[in-house]
C-alpha cells in the first residue's frame, strides 16, 4: 500500500505595437488563438451523458466574455479512472457502487483505486484486471473522517505519475465531509493544473453544492445516486459512461483561457435543462 501524500487580451480597436527592432505592428493583426475545452453534458434527472450536439448547441463564456465556438467533436480517448472510494466511518454505503464500477471496467480500461478517510492511500495501481480490484476492495476497513480535499488533492499530483491517458478521478462520497487542510480552491487549481476531470457520486445531499462544483469546474459530472434511484450496477455503467464521452469544444476570441470559464448546451426540444462542465486543455 502507498499513501499519497491569467490574465485575458482582447481584441477591441487596432492599437500600434513598437517592437524593439523591426515596424510598428497592429495589435488588430495578430489573431487570438484558438483555445480547447473538454465538456461533460450531463441531464442530471437521469443520469444520462448527452452526446451527438453540434457546435451551434453549445455557448461559451469567460468570465463575462462570449467566445466563439468553432467546432464540437467527441473524441474516445484512452482514459485512466482513478476510483477514490470514501473508507470514512460511515463509507460503506458507497461499497456497491464501488463494487459495480470495478465489474463495469472495460478491456481497454485502466483503473486504481485509492480509500480515504482521514488520509489516502493507495490499495491498487492502474490495471484492467478485475481480479485485482476486487481485491482491493475486499481489503477496505471502515473508519475515521472523511477528509475529502486532502484526499483529493492527494489523488490529483500523486495517483497519476507517468500517465499518457486522459486522467479522471471518480469520487464515491457517503456526503458526509470533515475539514481539511487544504480548500476547495486549491483542489480545483491542482485539478485544473494537472487536466484532470472530477465526476462526483454523493449518497447523502450534505455536500452536494461542494461535490457539484468540484464536477463543474473540472469538466466532469456529479450524480445523486438517491435522486436517480437506480440499482448499483445501471449507475455505474452511466458513470462511466460520462467519464468515456466528453466533448473537446475549439472555441476562437481569447489569447488565454481565464478560471471563470462557463458553458451552456442546449439539446433537442423536449429535453430536460442540462448541465455542461468545463475543463480547458490547452
Amino acid at each position: 500500500m502507498h499513501r499519497l501524500g491569467a490574465s485575458r487580451i482582447w481584441l477591441s480597436v487596432p492599437k500600434l505595437v513598437c517592437l524593439v527592432v523591426g515596424p510598428c505592428i497592429a495589435v488588430a493583426d495578430l489573431r487570438a488563438q484558438e483555445a480547447s475545452i473538454l465538456v461533460t453534458v450531463l441531464d442530471e434527472r437521469t443520469g444520462e451523458v448527452v452526446t451527438g450536439l453540434g457546435p451551434e448547441r453549445f455557448s461559451v463564456k469567460d468570465g463575462d466574455f462570449p467566445l466563439r465556438v468553432l467546432s464540437a467533436t467527441e473524441p474516445r480517448s484512452s482514459v485512466d479512472v482513478l476510483l477514490l472510494v470514501d473508507t470514512s466511518i460511515a463509507g460503506d454505503a458507497v461499497r456497491p457502487l464501488a463494487e459495480a464500477l470495478v465489474e463495469e471496467v472495460g478491456d481497454s480500461d485502466s483503473m486504481a483505486i485509492v480509500a480515504f478517510n482521514e488520509s489516502a492511500e493507495l490499495l491498487q495501481d492502474f490495471t484492467s484486471e478485475k481480479a485485482f480490484l476486487r481485491r482491493a476492495l475486499r481489503r477496505i476497513e471502515y473508519n475515521g473522517l472523511p477528509r475529502l480535499h486532502d484526499a483529493l488533492l492527494a489523488s490529483v499530483e500523486d495517483a497519476f505519475a507517468g500517465s499518457a491517458n486522459r486522467e479522471a478521478v471518480v469520487l464515491l462520497s457517503n456526503g458526509a465531509i470533515a475539514r481539511s487542510r487544504v480548500s476547495e480552491a486549491e483542489v480545483i487549481e491542482a485539478a485544473r493544473a494537472r487536466r484532470v476531470s472530477i465526476y462526483s457520486v454523493f449518497v447523502r445531499n450534505d455536500a452536494r453544492a461542494l461535490l457539484r462544483r468540484f464536477a463543474l469546474r473540472t469538466g466532469g459530472a456529479s450524480f445523486a445516486p438517491r435522486r436517480l434511484k437506480l440499482e448499483p450496477r445501471r449507475l455505474a455503467s452511466k458513470v462511466l459512461a460520462a467519464v468515456r464521452s466528453p466533448y473537446e469544444i475549439s472555441v476562437s476570441g481569447v489569447y488565454t483561457l481565464g478560471n471563470s470559464i462557463e458553458v451552456t448546451a442546449r439539446g433537442a426540444t423536449g429535453t430536460g435543462r442540462l448541465t455542461a462542465s468545463a475543463l480547458a486543455v490547452d
